[in-house]
């Protein structure tokens, strides 16, 4: 079994909602076996009014990467997910694979370890929370170590 840790994210709509429906459906994949508690935090990457509600869980599946990343878009495009356009933008629901075990991967559908995780404190504070041992597998750090140097300066609220 792979130990996969998926990033959900909403700003739209009934953001506890989304997050309880994308949970349920991503079940269906495995066992999920954590789950973070809920954070809200501003847009990052662009400007938005609406606050962004962010979830960390860690999942074990045998399903392969990229039918997992297929099936996760899927799941986002079920939830209401529209991709209009390339870059940030408001959405219902987002997903996000982490890490898959101590994966190195780089395809066009899915680079592991997320390329841009470590840049992230709404990331990293319900990762941390979820599996405070992990190690990032491309930089050689803890999570504890990538929050000492996050460049994002937003606290995020721990929502429950």
């Amino acid at each position: 079994m792979k130990e996969v840790l998926i990033l959900l994210g909403t700003n739209l709509g009934d953001k506890h909602e989304n997050l309880a429906k994308a949970i349920e459906s991503i079940g269906r994949f495995g066992k999920i076996h954590r789950t973070s508690a809920r954070y809200e935090s501003p847009a990052w990457g662009y400007e938005s009014t609406a606050s962004y509600f962010n979830q960390v869980l860690l999942l074990h599946t045998a399903i392969e990467p990229e039918v997992l990343m297929q099936g996760l878009l899927a799941v986002e495009q079920e939830l209401g997910r529209e991709r209009l356009a390339e870059g940030y933008a408001d959405r219902l629901i987002d997903i996000d694979i982490l890490s898959i075990d101590a994966m190195l991967q780089q395809t066009a559908l899915l680079e592991l370890p997320h390329p841009r995780m470590h840049l992230r404190r709404f990331t990293l504070l319900p990762l941390q929370e979820v599996h405070p041992e992990w190690m990032h597998p491309r930089l050689n750090k803890s999570i504890t170590a990538l929050l000492e140097v996050c460049p994002d300066t937003a606290v995020p609220s721990k929502l429950s």
